[in-house]
C-alpha cells in the first residue's frame, strides 16, 4: 500500500508497523509534512518525529512540491508517477543519515535544519496570511444547500446525486479561477482530464470544508480564527493528495472525513 502521512502520524505506532509489515508499503510525504514538521518547538523535536522513517528510508516515497505538482496534467496515464520527485525519494536514504549524525550533534547539519526551520516557520506565517483572504469565500461556498442537504454532510450517507450535481459546477467554477490566476501558470486541462489535476481535487476539498463548516453551523466566519482556517487548508492538501494513493494515515478526524468525501465523490461523479 503507499499511504500519505499526515504529520501527526509522523512518530506514532501506526506508521511504525506500517513499514514493518512489508517492504511494499510505502509511506507517500508531502511538502507539508515537511513545513509542519519543521515548525516543531525544537530541532531535536523534529528529528524524534521523523525516527519511523529514519528507519525505513527505502520505504518512503517524496513527492514533487505543490507549486510543482499544480503545473502537471491531468492524463491519467502515469498520474501517480508524475507526483514522485525521483531525484528526493532516491535521496532520502542519505537525508536519513545526516538526520541520524544531527541527532549526535553534528553542528554543520544542525545548522542546516535551522535554516530549513526558518523557511518553514516563514511558509506557515503566509498561510495564515492567505487564510485572512480565503475566509469570506467560505462563507459563500455553501448557500446552495438547505439544512436538510447539511444535515447528510456530516452523516455516514453518501451524498445525494443531486448534492453532487449542485456541487460539481461550483467546484468546476473555483477550479477555473485558479488556473487563471495561479501563479505557477498551469494549463487549463480538457474536460476528461480536469478531475485529475490537483487544482480541481484541492478546489474539491476546500468546497467540502466550507459544506462541513456550514453543516455545523459556521455559516459565518468571522468568528473563526485563522489558524483553524489554515490548520483547514493543510488539512485539504493531504486529503487531495491522498486521493492519487491508497489512502491517508492521520490523527485528525477532519482530514480523514475529508480525504473519505473527496474520494467517494470522484468515485461516483467521474469513474
Amino acid at each position: 500500500m503507499q499511504l500519505v502521512i499526515d504529520t501527526n502520524r509522523l512518530d506514532g505506532l501506526e506508521l511504525k508497523e506500517f513499514l514493518q509489515a512489508s517492504k511494499k508499503n510505502k509511506a507517500i510525504l508531502t511538502d507539508y509534512v515537511a513545513m509542519e514538521g519543521l515548525s516543531t518547538d525544537t530541532l531535536s523535536d523534529f528529528i524524534a518525529k521523523m525516527s519511523n522513517l529514519r528507519n525505513h528510508p527505502d520505504q518512503v516515497l517524496v513527492l514533487k512540491s505543490t507549486q510543482s505538482i499544480c503545473r502537471l496534467s491531468g492524463r491519467a496515464a502515469g498520474l501517480k508517477r508524475r507526483l514522485i520527485h525521483e531525484p528526493q525519494t532516491a535521496g532520502f536514504q542519505q537525508y536519513a543519515r545526516k538526520l541520524g549524525a544531527a541527532a549526535k550533534g553534528d553542528a554543520r547539519l544542525l545548522n542546516e535544519l535551522s535554516l530549513m526551520k526558518n523557511d518553514a516557520k516563514e511558509q506557515i506565517e503566509r498561510m495564515l496570511a492567505d487564510a485572512e483572504s480565503i475566509a469570506p469565500i467560505f462563507e459563500t461556498l455553501a448557500l446552495d444547500f438547505n439544512k436538510d442537504a447539511r444535515k447528510k454532510i456530516n452523516s455516514g450517507e453518501f451524498f445525494t446525486p443531486a448534492m453532487i450535481a449542485t456541487l460539481i459546477p461550483a467546484v468546476m467554477e473555483v477550479a477555473d479561477e485558479i488556473f487563471r490566476t495561479h501563479p505557477a501558470k498551469p494549463k487549463v486541462p480538457c474536460f476528461k482530464e480536469l478531475p485529475n489535476t490537483f487544482i480541481f481535487r484541492n478546489s474539491l476539498c476546500c468546497y467540502l470544508v466550507a459544506l462541513r463548516r456550514a453543516a455545523n453551523g459556521s455559516t459565518k466566519m468571522k468568528n473563526i480564527r485563522f489558524d483553524r482556517i489554515r490548520n483547514d487548508m493543510i488539512d485539504t492538501q493531504f486529503a487531495t493528495y491522498a486521493t492519487y494513493f491508497d489512502g491517508l494515515m492521520t490523527g485528525d478526524d477532519g482530514a480523514a472525513w475529508l480525504h473519505r468525501r473527496a474520494r467517494e465523490i470522484l468515485s461516483v461523479a467521474f469513474d
